[in-house]
């Protein structure tokens, strides 16, 4: 029994004079006049669960090959590095018969394959997505729908109706307002505290799950179809219910139940850019933010996050107030920003990649003017590339910066997978798997089989022995089949 429990729980065989001890420690306990056997087991199982070698994911090295400054992980330490990484929990019963036998690291294809098939995948596409998209933030994010609505000028008419008005009486001296209109105003105050206390386009908890349960479905599907990762740009399909569709204004769609939907060919949705769940993240509670939307951009597809803003950069909102007598939309407190020089050089890089989905409001849903304003989203890349509207720029990240995304995706799901950040010292790894997903047309089977395989994976780090050794050297498939005595 606890040779069992705790080979579950430290992840690989148990030794015997742990054993010898555990078993002690159980004895000690029942053999106490008044004690039961299960009290005597319960101490040795709390003993277990307090060891480093349950707390911690300790990895031995492969015998035989000690003195390397990065030894290949034992077959047990790389069962508990590819169940955490698929699965998010401890190896099962296969992966331990499988490394006890020295035959997973041959049959690191097919056990990647069978894993991706069970449901305990899930837990990849939720944390995965969770943590890279922040689609984890949509069920706390606060947006507040009227003001968002009213900012878009026209999708709820009567509000702005009723605020204009009310702005003019507000606009008049106390002393010379009429009778009349002092009781116009307090009606016009009372009609807009109601239109506020039941709005028309609420982002309830049915339609934040609705988006989450959008992202999460349409990683998940890369996964089981080994679809091609430059669909995260670009797609003609998506994941909708009926709430989720009216909100997107896509026909045609009914019940509560989340299932694959076929988008026109003129609809600027498809990929993760236009999905609710990545729009509400990277909006304000009453705007959208394109600093927020450009630095998304730039760290989590293009992998080329700005350095942080300097301490005395001026305010967003000071660039606003320099609009006197009209309230600007927001493209052009961004013009006005931008000329600022200590704003110039980020904002450059951040803005035109953000007003791209200018048209896509704070709660995800499409728009075509803010304030009055027929909304502009054109722009120009710092890399040179003009576009109009984000069809255009999906476009151009898919042709011209394919390999950019291939290695920021890279670089994000090895992070993901070791539990570290990238180094310099795996820059070789990233490029390797980049020129693998190149030749295999951008196949996510081919980005996770180039992280299992590769040696950051497949290797630890020996920081006090020094040596000539390659960190970065692939790991052939067949070379546990070497290693064997």
């Amino acid at each position: 029994m606890l040779r069992r429990f705790a080979r579950r729980a430290f992840r690989r065989p148990v030794d015997d004079p742990t054993l010898d001890r555990l078993v002690r420690i159980a004895e000690d306990a029942y053999s106490t006049p008044g004690k039961r056997f299960e009290e005597g087991v319960a101490r040795a199982m709390v003993a277990v669960l307090a060891s480093p070698r349950f707390l911690f994911r300790v990895e031995e090295i492969e015998q035989g090959i000690a003195g390397k400054a990065y030894p290949l992980i034992d077959e047990h330490a790389l069962a508990s590095r590819l169940s955490y990484f698929l699965w998010s929990t401890l190896p099962d019963e296969e992966l331990f018969r499988l490394a006890d036998r020295h035959e997973l690291r041959v049959n690191l294809a097919a056990q990647v394959g069978r894993m991706l098939a069970d449901e305990r995948a899930n837990q990849l596409v939720q944390n995965f997505t969770g943590q890279w998209l922040q689609v984890r933030d949509v069920d706390g994010i606060n947006i507040n729908a009227q003001e968002v609505l009213a900012r878009d000028g026209g999708e709820d008419k009567e509000l702005e109706r009723i605020r204009q008005r009310f702005r003019e009486l507000q606009a008049i001296p106390e002393e010379q307002l009429t009778p009349e209109q002092k009781r116009e105003r307090e009606q016009l105050a009372e009609r807009r505290r109601q239109r506020f206390s039941r709005p028309a386009v609420e982002l309830d908890g049915p339609l934040r799950h609705a988006m989450r349960e959008e992202t999460e479905m349409f990683f998940r599907a890369l996964l089981r179809e080994d679809r091609s990762v430059m669909e995260l740009i670009d797609s003609d399909y998506t994941f909708l219910n009926e709430r989720l569709a009216r909100h997107y204004g896509i026909p045609e769609v009914s019940g509560n139940e989340m299932r694959r939907v076929a988008l026109p060919e003129s609809s600027p949705r498809g990929g993760l850019l236009t999905q609710g769940s990545v729009l509400v993240v990277t909006s304000n509670p009453t705007r959208t933010s394109p600093v927020k939307r450009g630095l998304f951009v730039l760290d989590n597809i293009l992998g080329m996050p700005p350095p942080p803003p300097l301490p005395d950069v001026p305010l967003l909102e000071q660039s606003e107030k320099e609009f006197k007598d009209r309230e600007p939309t927001l493209r052009e407190v961004l013009e006005l920003h931008r000329n600022k020089p200590l704003c110039s050089s980020c904002h450059n890089r951040m803005d035109p990649l953000g007003l791209a989905l200018e048209n896509f409001n704070a709660l995800g849903m499409w728009r075509e003017k803010e304030r009055g304003q027929p909304i502009e989203s054109s722009g120009r890349l710092i890399t040179g590339e003009s576009f109009n509207g984000i069809r255009e720029l999906k476009q151009i990240l898919k042709e011209k910066h394919r390999r950019d995304f291939y290695a920021c995706l890279t670089g994000k799901l090895l992070t993901y997978a070791l539990g570290r950040g990238v180094e310099y010292y795996d820059v070789e790894t990233v490029d390797a798997i980049v020129e693998r997903l190149e030749k295999q047309e951008g196949r996510i089977s081919a980005l996770l089989m180039g992280i299992v395989e590769s040696a950051p994976f497949q290797k630890r780090r020996n920081a006090a022995t020094v040596t000539t050794d390659t960190p970065n050297r692939p790991v052939e498939p067949n070379v546990q089949a070497r290693l064997k005595p």
